[in-house]
């Protein structure tokens, strides 16, 4: 029975949310604790090592949600502890780590990287390392050169995280059995906004399809197309092909298809326009269904890193607030701290948002808003996406004003979950129009209850319209700059 070590940080950050991620951000599970933890991917990493007849031996996995860059002394800690629990572990054979792969630190533009070249140098060369990553994920040279095996989420919205997790441990197994197994990787220049597109889109489906029809008929044993998190600003950054096969040279030709084929979508994956709220609204005054209008402020989504707090859209729906059911969220700690103040039914006057990155919106004030509900924060994950896990967004109120309900929170995010409105009385079916600070994610979640769902043109550390952000250390890339098929790296493995 071969011994596997476990561990992974996980982490995706905003290079443009300029508060750091601390470890009060991070939920840090260890032997037995992460053993017995809910984390979905690991369940598909244990699953695969059953079938394979191979022994975990569990380390430390530090997971926090999307945000700032991480603070250096949370990343000191992870490699100290990770070194000594691999330098306890006695003999293993192999090396399994869960990553985002979009993680940097304050002083370190590319953790993961640094991560897996630590681990290989404690380990040696001989003994395997496979690696599970998101889809947005950015894989460096350094990675590729460290990790022998990478998978990634083939879909988004991430409905395969388990499965991610499984075939991240299946690869090993086929390593196991015919050492011949090689990864190969592609970069393509080009980074698109991620609520632009999904796996589902017409055109990045189809590509999507072609991998998986590879696998299916045994040319490859696995492959990954990763659209990286475009909010990073870091000197290596790029989208990617990975491709796992034992016949070199039908992995590498693969590899090229696939990568041109991802340059081909480079025009498609920037995503359609964005509306105005002013507009949205409109569509809203316009619906004769039963279901909500939905307004995805993408711009301000925790999911990808930024801080959820701008009041940018809650702004422009006070102006309809008794004309519409309405939900709507944003991230403020001195107000949740003066709902608890007042207390339930308590009414006061609230300034709301601009606390995190006043940079990047303006702080709007709400009169005479009554205190509805107050609470410690945790909820449960409604699905489909970590149906069953539980967040906490820290102490959080839902203040009203007219017909709109806002929820404040200290961490708000899970946004695209419905069990985000609904752990506080806010039922989102219920609504005419809900505010939700998401890319695409939350569209499996929400698409089947709603009348539509519309982007909207709003302000923050994520915003689509990526020519506005103030990079300072990216390379050249599309759409910033234009490329050819000749831009694309040659396939390569690296071990």
């Amino acid at each position: 029975m071969k011994k596997i070590f476990i561990c992974g940080i996980n982490q995706e950050s905003n290079s443009f949310n300029n508060k750091l991620a601390t470890r009060d951000f991070f939920v840090v599970k260890s032997g037995k604790d992460l053993a017995e933890s809910n984390v979905t991917r690991l369940k598909g990493v244990l699953k695969g090592m059953e079938e394979e007849n191979m022994s975990p031996i569990f380390g430390s996995y530090f997971w926090s949600s999307p945000g700032s860059p991480v603070a250096d002394e949370v990343i000191k800690e992870f490699i100290e502890t990770i070194e000594k629990e691999l330098r306890s572990a006695g003999k293993i054979d192999g090396v399994a780590i869960m990553f985002h792969g979009a993680t940097v630190s304050a002083s370190c533009d590319d953790v993961c990287g640094y991560v897996s070249e630590f681990i290989r140098n404690i380990v040696g060369n001989g003994v395997p390392i496979t690696a599970s990553f998101d889809l947005h994920a950015n894989i460096t040279e350094k990675i590729a050169r460290n990790i022998d095996l990478i998978c990634s989420f083939q879909k988004y919205p991430h409905l395969d995280v388990f499965e991610t997790g499984y075939r991240s441990i299946k690869m090993l197994g086929e390593y196991f059995k015919d050492n011949s197994v090689k990864t190969y990787r592609v970069t393509i220049p080009m980074i698109a906004s991620a609520s632009g597109y999904t796996t589902d889109t017409k055109e990045l489906k189809a590509l999507m399809d072609k991998g998986r029809a590879l696998v299916d008929s045994g040319d490859i044993l696995d492959f990954s197309i990763l659209q990286v998190q475009p909010w990073l600003d870091v000197p290596e950054m790029a989208s990617t092909v990975i491709v796992i096969g034992k016949n070199e040279q039908t992995a590498k030709k693969i590899a090229g298809e696939l990568a041109l084929g991802e340059f081909s979508l480079r025009e498609k994956l920037q995503g359609e326009n964005l509306l105005s709220v002013e507009e949205i609204i409109e569509k809203a005054r316009e619906n004769n269904s039963d279901k909500p209008v939905i307004i995805c402020d993408s711009a301000d989504s925790p999911n990808a890193g930024a801080a959820g707090d701008s009041a940018f859209v809650l702004g422009k729906l006070l102006a309809v607030k008794n004309d519409f059911d309405i939900a709507v969220a944003v991230n403020d700690i001195p107000a949740v701290d003066k709902a608890f103040t007042l207390g339930v039914g308590g009414v006061g006057d609230f300034t709301l948002g601009a606390t995190v990155c006043p940079e990047l919106s303006k702080p709007i004030t709400v009169k005479n808003a009554t205190v509805k509900c107050l609470s410690d924060g945790e909820f449960t994950m409604c699905g489909p996406q970590e149906r069953g896990e539980k967040r906490n967004i820290g102490k959080c109120a839902v203040i009203k004003t007219g017909r709109m309900n806002i929820l404040i929170a200290y961490d708000g995010k899970r946004e695209g979950d419905r069990g985000f409105y609904r752990f506080v009385g806010i039922d989102p079916e219920l609504m005419d129009i809900v505010s939700v600070k998401a890319c695409t994610s939350f569209r499996a979640g929400y698409e089947s209850v709603s009348a539509a769902i519309y982007n909207a043109k709003t302000t923050g550390a994520a915003t689509p319209v990526l020519k506005s952000l103030p990079y300072k250390k990216r390379p050249t890339l599309y759409p910033f700059e234009s490329i050819t098929a000749e831009s694309i790296s040659e396939p390569k493995r690296y071990r």
